[in-house]
């Protein structure tokens, strides 16, 4: 962690903007997520994400004029991400990423850690049975290892054909991510951080949790794009491991077959 990282400094941000949004008569809900609400996590790094919740036929409001966020006038962008959510960034770097709901649209909303800020709206114990629902995708081993297959096997055609950007695609982003999906449903967690697993994204918090899989992963990434679809191929049949069936090993000849590896 950065010496420059002031945690005091990080903390103040957001009690300036819970009494803002306080005074603000269209506001009433504030919800930290992520780091900003476990903030023995927080470092240099880290984001401020939350959710603001407003009065029915106020969000669109809060959206659009910003002046309800502490320094609103350092902000440098401020881009619309999706109908809800928006991504700030102020002069210094710091982020914001944040999605404002009307009190009829928050069960809309997936979470996991949050921490209530400002409550006008029973909204502790809605954002409880949010929580509760959002829960981890459903594991499908099967399906990540025949996706992630066909993923290398496209993409080294892609790159033989030329097409280096799409092939990068196939092997060094999906590919990586059915792979992440195998590693997390045949592998132990380093112990004790079993809970820092993210629900939302296979790819966070991955190397805290399989250091070892994860630097031999990124090591693989850096390699030319058909050398590291053959690393990416045998670190996924290493972890597998007894798993693999006779039509799964069936699977992987047919690839190496196809690709001339074998």
């Amino acid at each position: 962690m950065s010496a420059t990282f002031s945690i005091e400094k990080f903390l103040s941000y957001q009690q300036q903007m819970r009494d803002k949004l306080d005074a603000n008569p269209d506001a009433i809900g504030l919800v930290f997520l992520g780091s900003a609400a476990e903030i023995d996590r927080a470092d240099e790094w880290s984001d401020h994400d939350f959710f603001v919740i407003s009065k029915n036929g106020s969000a669109e409001g809060l959206r659009q004029n910003l002046e309800w966020l502490p320094r609103f006038e350092e902000i440098a962008i401020a881009v619309r991400e999706t109908d809800h959510g928006l991504k700030v960034v102020y002069e210094d770097g710091l982020v914001l990423e944040f999605a404002v709901f009307q009190d009829s649209e928050l069960e809309i909303a997936s979470a996991k850690g949050f921490a209530v800020a400002l409550d006008k709206c029973n909204l502790q114990q809605r954002m409880e049975a949010i929580a509760a629902k959002t829960a981890p995708e459903t594991p499908n081993p099967k399906r990540d290892f025949e996706l992630f297959l066909c993923q290398l096997l496209i993409g080294v055609g892609r790159a033989r054909r030329g097409e280096q950007l799409i092939a990068g695609q196939h092997i060094r982003s999906w590919a990586i991510n059915n792979l992440l999906g195998l590693v997390r449903e045949n592998s132990e967690a380093v112990e004790g951080t079993e809970a820092t697993r993210d629900n939302f994204s296979r790819y966070r918090r991955f190397e805290l949790q399989y250091p070892e899989i994860g630097e031999r992963i990124e090591i693989a990434q850096q390699l030319p794009l058909e050398a590291s679809a053959r690393a990416l191929l045998a670190i996924a049949v290493e972890v597998c491991g007894d798993t693999l069936g006779e039509r799964e090993l069936h699977q992987v000849y047919v690839v190496r077959h196809r690709l001339g590896w074998i």
